[in-house]
This record gives C-alpha cells, sequence and structure tokens, in this order.
C-alpha cells in the first residue's frame, strides 16, 4: 500500500513540474502555497510524506491538474476540464493564450508526440501565413462568437488583435519543433475554403482584391504543408527529421481531436461547439482515444514520406477548389 502511495505521489509532483514555472524553486513554491517549511515540502517532494487531501486539492487547482487522471476508472465517468468562450476579444485572446500556455508545457519535455485528428487545417499551419490566421480569427470572432465590436464590420487583419497574432508566432514555434501525427479528410482544407465563399456571397469582403489574395495565401499555405509532408518534417533546420506524419482519411471524423503524450503524461483535447476546449487526462478515455486514433490510421492513406502519388492527388483536389472559388469571385 505504502509503495502504491508513493508511486502515486511521484507520478503527481511530476505532473506539477510539468505546469511548474522553470524559473521558479518547486520547493519554495509548494512550502509558500501549502504554508509548510521548505523542510516540509522537500519531504514531499522525496515521498517521504504524503499530501494531504487539503493539499492536494490546492495543487490541483493551482496548477490545472485533474486528479482524475490517477484514479482508477472503473465507473465509466470521465471528468473533463471545460474551457468556454464568452463574446468578448478578451476570452478569445484568453482562448489562444492558453493554447500556447499548453504548447510551452509541451514544449519543455523531451520525449513528446502530438496526434491530432483533424475536421478543419489545424490552428498551428494557420500562424505562419499572418493574414491567413487573421482571417481565421476573424472568422471565428465575428461569425462564431458574435463578438460585438465586430457587429457591421467588413474583414480587415487590422481588427484582429496584435497580441494574439504575437501568441501565435510563438505557437508556430513550438508546433514545428513537436513530433505530430496528423490525420486529414476531405473537409479538412474545404472547411476554410468555405468560410472564404461564404464572406464573399455575404459582402463582408471590402472588394473582390481581398478574397482574391486570401485564395492565393491559402493556395500557397496548402504549397507548404504539402512540401512538409513531402520531406516528413515542419522544420527548415537540422534536428528535427522526420517529425511530420500525415495521413488522408476516407472516414469522417466529425470532431477535432487532440491526443498529447508528454513524458508519458496523455492529455486528451476535444472541440465543442466550434472551438470551446473539452480537455481530460482520464487514463481509461486517453488510452481509448489512442486506439481510436491508431484504428483511424490503419484506416487511412499514409501521404507523408513515400506515397508521392496519393499525396500530389489530395493536394491538388485542394487547389482545384481554390482556382474554382477564384474563377467565382473574379
Amino acid at each position: 500500500m505504502q509503495k502504491n502511495v508513493e508511486t502515486n505521489q511521484v507520478k503527481f509532483i511530476e505532473r506539477i513540474k510539468q505546469a511548474f514555472p522553470p524559473n521558479l524553486s518547486l520547493v519554495n513554491e509548494l512550502a509558500d502555497l501549502l504554508e509548510i517549511s521548505t523542510d516540509s515540502a522537500y519531504r514531499r517532494i522525496r515521498s517521504e510524506t504524503t499530501f494531504s487531501f487539503d493539499e492536494i486539492i490546492k495543487l490541483c487547482n493551482q496548477y490545472k491538474i485533474s486528479f482524475d487522471s490517477f484514479c482508477l476508472n472503473e465507473s465509466g465517468s470521465v471528468n473533463f476540464n471545460y474551457t468556454l468562450l464568452l463574446s468578448s476579444i478578451e476570452s478569445f485572446k484568453e482562448y489562444i493564450s492558453g493554447i500556447l500556455d499548453d504548447m510551452k508545457q509541451i514544449g519543455k519535455v523531451q520525449d513528446k508526440e502530438i496526434i491530432y485528428a483533424a475536421e478543419d487545417i489545424p490552428i498551428f499551419h494557420l500562424f505562419k501565413f499572418p493574414e491567413l490566421a487573421a482571417f481565421k480569427m476573424f472568422y471565428w470572432m465575428k461569425s462564431v462568437l458574435n463578438v460585438p465590436e465586430f457587429d457591421g464590420k467588413k474583414y480587415n487583419s487590422q481588427l484582429v488583435d496584435e497580441s494574439i497574432m504575437n501568441d501565435g508566432k510563438q505557437i508556430l514555434d513550438i508546433y514545428t519543433r513537436t513530433p505530430c501525427t496528423e490525420i486529414w479528410s476531405d473537409r479538412t482544407i474545404s472547411s476554410i475554403i468555405k468560410q472564404i465563399d461564404y464572406y464573399f456571397e455575404s459582402g463582408l469582403f471590402s472588394g473582390k482584391a481581398d478574397a482574391l489574395r486570401l485564395c492565393d495565401i491559402l493556395s500557397d499555405a496548402i504549397k507548404d504543408i504539402q512540401g512538409q509532408a513531402e520531406r516528413s518534417t515542419k522544420a527548415s533546420v537540422a534536428g528535427f527529421e522526420n517529425n511530420f506524419v500525415l495521413y488522408k482519411s476516407d472516414v469522417e471524423m466529425g470532431n477535432n481531436c487532440i491526443l498529447v503524450n508528454a513524458a508519458g503524461i496523455k492529455n486528451v483535447y476535444l472541440r465543442h461547439h466550434t472551438f470551446n476546449s473539452m480537455v481530460s487526462s482520464n487514463a481509461a478515455f486517453c488510452s481509448e482515444t489512442e486506439q481510436w486514433l491508431k484504428g483511424l490510421m490503419k484506416k487511412s492513406t499514409l501521404i507523408s514520406g513515400v506515397d508521392e502519388r496519393q499525396r500530389y492527388q489530395y493536394f491538388r483536389n485542394a487547389q482545384d477548389k481554390i482556382e474554382n472559388l477564384k474563377k467565382k469571385i473574379a
């Protein structure tokens, strides 16, 4: 029994370290938060003294840890952390900032992987093309969140807060260095094409030139992602070879689903109501999700690295859709 307690406490401390700012002292932080001496904090870190129930609650709240992940799941219930976006620019800024915080935690770990079943182009890719990312941010805030400041406004990249784009650059940097397996379908790229078309049809561009420019930038983004798939890497520098695996699925996925494995600690991110975030570290749920994702890969076609014909056809089909939209706009 004592051995199990020690093992669980070691895992709990490791989870805290993942969420802990590297420039601070863990011992001093625990001592201050739990109102104990530094010697008592050391004993807890070494698992010589077990955390009390109240201390566990404080630590879980402080570092946003789901204690559910450390429990056996025999009841079939799963706990989620749920991030609800409000109809405000500040709420959206916090949403992007939250993605950055999560990516920073992942980036600190040596052994890590992201598996992403994508209903639309993962936001990471878009930040490499700032105006395309700005359009997506504008679309989400105006047409999904109904942010009042965007009422009656046509698309203008300058209306997207600079802090959102700055956070996006940092997200892109960490993503580029993180090993990822992504599963796309025909709908993955079609989603943003339909959004540009919808804004054109609704008169939400200042003119045809804005819509056509976005189409051209999207075309460049697709070429760039195709190149990443061909090279099997997202990075342009040495040391990050074979960190990008891309599958093309003929099975409709129904939702964005992300599995993060960082040093053996797994989290599942699900999208709810477009992009509200539901996150669970429940071991049984994460394991089941991983098996679903691996099963989806087996039914999909690997289009990164080796299969040049399938890769060309997939991205050529996307480029044809963009060209058709450009003809419609022109």
